[in-house]
């Protein structure tokens, strides 16, 4: 789900898709960043303010050529990949059209498999543009990070609870995910899924 993000979210895209690997690869309970995280608490109104937050980060990035160009790029492997008899040609503009849409994201924001709250909030900040449209929403770039991290750990724990597929917390994230979070998920499914829905809805082009 998390690579269908809109490439104009560089950053949110960015984060979502390294929470899964960092929740995999905690450096332990001890660690300052992870316990921040723990700490952190998931309210509705928070939920709002990130969503607003994401909404402005769309519209700035829509604004910059570095992100046009990306969306551009995306476009244009789509509609390679749509065809059904793509030419060698096709085939080769294919491979050049990712290459380079890679090398452009990693150059905004490089990804790591355990990247930290610190990165991920140094990372936001170097885009001053992305820092002052989360700061319009009434955050600040690290309160953004640690919003989404504290979402998708305690997220992942909550869904494999309904599920069925465990039934506490497993002992390697006692200590690092905060358990009103994963109560918080169970208690607000409906704006969870309003959150998700309306975070799915800035990816359509």
């Amino acid at each position: 789900m998390f690579e269908t993000l809109r490439i104009a979210v560089c950053v949110t895209t960015t984060l979502l898709v390294s929470i899964p690997a960092f929740a995999q690869n905690l450096p332990g309970a001890n660690d300052p960043d992870v316990k921040e995280i723990a700490a952190y608490e998931l309210t509705v109104a928070g939920l709002n303010k990130v969503l607003q937050a994401t909404k402005n980060i769309e519209a700035a990035a829509k604004n910059d050529p570095r992100f046009q160009k990306q969306v551009a790029l995306r476009a244009e492997i789509k509609k390679i990949e749509n065809k059904e008899e793509p030419t060698d040609a096709d085939q080769e503009r294919l491979e050049k059209a990712r290459e380079e849409l890679e090398t452009m994201r990693e150059g905004i924001f490089p990804k790591t498999d355990n990247r930290s709250l610190t990165e991920m909030a140094a990372a936001i900040e170097k885009e001053p543009a992305f820092a002052r449209a989360i700061s319009s929403a009434g955050l600040t770039p690290r309160e953004y990070a640690k919003f989404l991290f504290a979402y998708m750990t305690s997220g992942m724990v909550a869904g494999m609870m309904e599920q069925g597929v465990i039934k506490e917390v497993p002992k390697e994230l006692a200590g690092s995910v905060n358990p009103a979070n994963i109560k918080f998920h169970q208690a607000h499914k409906a704006e969870l899924q309003a959150f998700q829905k309306a975070m799915e809805s800035l990816n359509e082009p």
